[in-house]
Formats: structure tokens, C-alpha cells, sequence
């Protein structure tokens, strides 16, 4: 299979996963684990890409199956998302690429960190202005989260392992630094 089909299959696996688990968890997509691992084995273009396609599998759950309100509070709700999830990818390749060079477990669990600090604060920075929202920053929903998030970098992980053992992805160190901006 060319490359340019390995990586699109790739990028479209990945945002099925995402959408599987945000059907299993009430649309709690894991934008943080998604931008963790992205930033460390992604081009910026295709975590971008990732980070889109996963967000549009989001909305379109939501919308298409959970019955979301068609109402300007839950438009504006998806576009604070779409920014949150961006700005979790730019946060956790910031942090992982600063910090490669300290190991991955080092890199990763700052990344990670950093993306989910990231997507709650735009969250929480959304919240008064839009004037809802406040229940999804209770510490037991943040602490559900963070678990989803982290249960699914886990799988996440593992899935990359699986796809660089049949062919889908590169071993890691087949890619130089210089291919990965």
C-alpha cells in the first residue's frame, strides 16, 4: 500500500477509535490522548487532521445520535471544543518535543498533562461566557476524564504498536525528527 494511503487509513482509524469510544462514553472524546499521541508520532499536519476528523466524529454523534440542541449555546459548545482540542495538540507538541530528549515515559506524561490541563482550561474559560457548562469542570466529571483519557492513550498505544507490527505505521526510528514537523 502507498504511503499516502497507509497515512489517511491511519489518521481514519484513529478518529473511529475516537468515536467509538465517545459513543461508549457519552461524548467524552479523548482529546487529550488523541493530541499526546499525535505528538509523538505524527506530522503536526496530520495530528491537525486528526484532531479535526475526531472532532467532527464528535459532533456528529452528538448530533446525529445523542440529540444534541440545535441552539447557538451548543454551536458555540462545539467550537470551543474544536479550540480546546487544537490547543491541547500545539500544547502536548510543544511539551514533547522540548522534552524528548528526557525519554519517552518523561515526554509523554508532560505532554499528556499539558494537553489535558489545556483542553479544561479553554472549557473552564468558556464556561462564564457562554453561561453554561459549569457541571461538566465538577472534580468527579474532570476525574472521569482524565480517566477516559487515560485509559485511552493506553489503547491508543497499543493500537499504534499493532499498526506498526502489521506495516500500517513506521517503527519509530524510521522517522527522523526533521519528518515529523
Amino acid at each position: 500500500m502507498p504511503h499516502e494511503a497507509r497515512r489517511w487509513l491511519w489518521i481514519l482509524l484513529l478518529a473511529a477509535a475516537s468515536v467509538f469510544v465517545t459513543l461508549g462514553m457519552a461524548c467524552a472524546t479523548p482529546f487529550a490522548a488523541l493530541a499526546t499521541l499525535a505528538a509523538f508520532h505524527m506530522s503536526r499536519r496530520d495530528g491537525f487532521a486528526l484532531v479535526g476528523l475526531a472532532w467532527l466524529g464528535d459532533q456528529a454523534v452528538g448530533y446525529g445520535l445523542l440529540g444534541y440542541p440545535h441552539s447557538a449555546s451548543s454551536y458555540a459548545w462545539g467550537v470551543v471544543l474544536a479550540g480546546a482540542a487544537v490547543l491541547a495538540l500545539f500544547v502536548a507538541r510543544t511539551l514533547v518535543d522540548r522534552l524528548r530528549t528526557r525519554g519517552p515515559l518523561v515526554a509523554g506524561a508532560v505532554g499528556f498533562a499539558g494537553a489535558f490541563v489545556a483542553y479544561e482550561a479553554v472549557l473552564l474559560a468558556a464556561t462564564p461566557v457562554l453561561g453554561s457548562g459549569l457541571e461538566a469542570l465538577a472534580p468527579a466529571v474532570v476525574g472521569w476524564v482524565l480517566r477516559v483519557n487515560l485509559l485511552s492513550l493506553a489503547g491508543l498505544l497499543v493500537l499504534h504498536r499493532l499498526a506498526q507490527w502489521i506495516g500500517l505505521r513506521e517503527p519509530l526510528g524510521a522517522r527522523t525528527a526533521a519528518s515529523l514537523g
